[in-house]
């Protein structure tokens, strides 16, 4: 039996690039548009492939390649890769699905313990930019509403807030017996509702119901190849575009060595 152990950077780098090829195989088989983003695309343009401090690693599709992937994700029987959602699993605290390792475990502070959060990939949706005010403010709740209704005190609390956390803990202990699962639909519903013929700008809105504008619709589906690693993935053609619009205009520059830091929850190893 292998004993837990705690995972190095370059561990969680490894096994967080073998689920990208893995995607990024199933997509060409079915043919669905998927591209790299955020800090991987970042990674992808400024260094190459991983950011070289971070261990977190993301791709993106249109909301209907997305739903695409997901039907596929659903029917794999892969040996030790494995699909999580709020949709199959209610304990589940995110909005976007992801594929995860089996044989990693990643440190959660879950009501649910039952729900276990891998080494994984996250896969995000992108919806019409949400435009009226009110739907703005109807999913910021919502969402407050998930945190509070998934995460532990610990999870909740302001760091050296004393007695400033004592309202997020009777909140807490109230949304507790509501269902994550639940304000993950409202979440999902509201976004979608965004997404008709007259919506050209798309943003991950179920991530940031607040973003001022968005990218072009069609550019979620002009992709092309580029370097990763040992590998090659799909960016956005328009990947300078994009990389603006996240990170500004300066994106090429990294920031300061001080908060060149990794992500602050432990990834683990508990064998095969």
């Amino acid at each position: 039996m292998t004993k837990e152990r705690v995972m190095s950077l370059d561990e969680i780098k490894e096994v967080e690039l073998n689920i990208l090829k893995y995607l990024h195989e199933l997509c060409e088989k079915h043919d669905i548009k998927y591209f790299i983003d955020f800090g991987s695309l970042l990674g992808a343009v400024r260094h190459g492939g991983f950011i070289p401090w971070d261990d977190d690693t993301d791709i993106s599709l249109a909301r209907d390649e997305f739903e695409r992937l997901y039907e596929v994700l659903v029917k794999e029987q892969h040996p030790y890769y494995r699909l999580i959602s709020f949709r199959e699993t209610p304990g589940y605290p995110f909005s976007y699905m992801r594929v995860y390792d089996i044989r990693t475990r990643r440190d959660a502070e879950l009501i649910d313990k039952s729900v276990v959060l891998g080494t994984c990939v996250d896969i995000f949706p992108y919806d019409g930019v949400v435009t009226e005010e009110s739907d703005r403010k109807k999913m910021k709740q919502y969402k407050n509403f998930l945190r509070l209704s998934s995460l532990n005190f610990k999870g909740i609390e302001i760091t050296n807030g004393g007695l400033k956390n004592i309202p997020r803990y009777i909140a807490s202990a109230i949304f507790r017996f509501t269902s994550p699962q639940m304000w993950n639909f409202k979440i999902e519903e509201l976004a979608k509702k965004y997404n008709g013929h007259t919506s050209s700008d798309f943003a991950c809105t179920v991530y940031d119901s607040y973003y001022p504008k968005g990218i072009k619709k069609e550019w979620l589906y002009d992709t092309i190849d580029m370097a990763y690693e040992d590998t090659v993935l799909k960016v956005p053609r328009k990947y300078h575009e994009i990389l603006v619009y996240e990170f500004g205009e300066d994106y090429m520059t990294p920031p300061p060595v001080m908060q060149q830091v990794a992500g602050e929850a432990k990834n683990y190893w508990i064998g095969e």
